[in-house]
């Protein structure tokens, strides 16, 4: 891959944070008009770089961003953290704004979330140490990284319950069947993941569950759902691991 162009792209101050090895997803799928990986980028990461975002003070933030402004936070925990009982920690993946949902979360709950948005990390890990939150704490990595992933799941204590809010279209439309690979590999280092899909357009005019059958099919496979509801336009599923898949990856993959 040519680091002159990666550099090119990261030319744009709303891009210069990001993980080259996401520059050379995005390039691979896009191909090499800078133009058009700027444009794919924006999709998936450029929406956390509003000044709303960046420049928003700890819960008010959420309120600042589409993916997390239509979320009723305290009965939306108030569902997922009574279906799963005990928690040692979350580990949410692909973050974004959801990391400023932390005080909302049990409270002293160990926390860890993963996103590839440099200033987004600083930005949370500022309001961390600001608000005290000693137990919470926000990694700067690319979710492909998926041996990072799973040596950070490792480190965490139990029961883990793992947070994959609007993240796995993400996955699947930067690399064909890895949000397949991603889902069963992280299954085998927790005990319960929360994953959430869009089944409406921002505008509400638009259902997307049809789109979604591949998925819902593959979780239904491999999967044990505790629990599957609807709120805001938001499908959340909280599954736990059906099978041990660890003697299976490599062969299947």
């Amino acid at each position: 891959m040519d680091k002159e162009f990666i550099l090119e792209v990261k030319k744009k101050r709303e891009f210069s944070q990001l993980p080259d090895s996401v520059v050379e997803r995005a390039i691979s799928v896009a191909g090499e008009d800078i133009k058009e990986v700027r444009s794919l980028l924006r999709k998936y990461f450029g929406v956390f770089l509003t000044n709303k975002v960046l420049k928003g003070k700890g819960i008010e933030i959420l309120k600042s961003h589409k993916s997390s402004m239509h979320r009723e936070y305290g009965p939306l925990y108030e569902l997922i953290f009574g279906k799963m009982g005990d928690v040692g920690a979350v580990v949410d993946l692909g973050c974004g704004a959801n990391c400023f949902s932390y005080e909302l979360m049990p409270k002293g709950i160990n926390y860890v979330g993963v996103e590839a948005v440099g200033q987004l990390v600083d930005s949370a890990n500022r309001y961390f140490k600001e608000g005290g939150f000693e137990s919470a704490h926000v990694l700067h990595r690319d979710l492909f990284d998926l041996e990072f992933i799973l040596k950070t799941l490792k480190q965490m204590p139990k029961p883990r319950a793992i947070f994959l809010f609007q993240v796995v279209d993400a996955l699947e439309n930067l690399e064909k069947d890895f949000s397949k690979k991603f889902l069963l590999a992280i299954g085998e280092e927790s005990e319960r993941i929360v994953l959430s899909l869009p089944v409406r357009s921002l505008s509400g005019r638009t259902r997307f569950q049809a789109r979604r059958k591949w998925i819902l099919d593959f979780i239904g496979e491999n999967f044990e759902t505790i629990d599957s509801f609807e709120t805001n336009g938001e499908r959340f599923l909280i599954i736990k691991n059906k099978f041990f898949w660890g003697l299976f990856l490599n062969k299947v993959f």
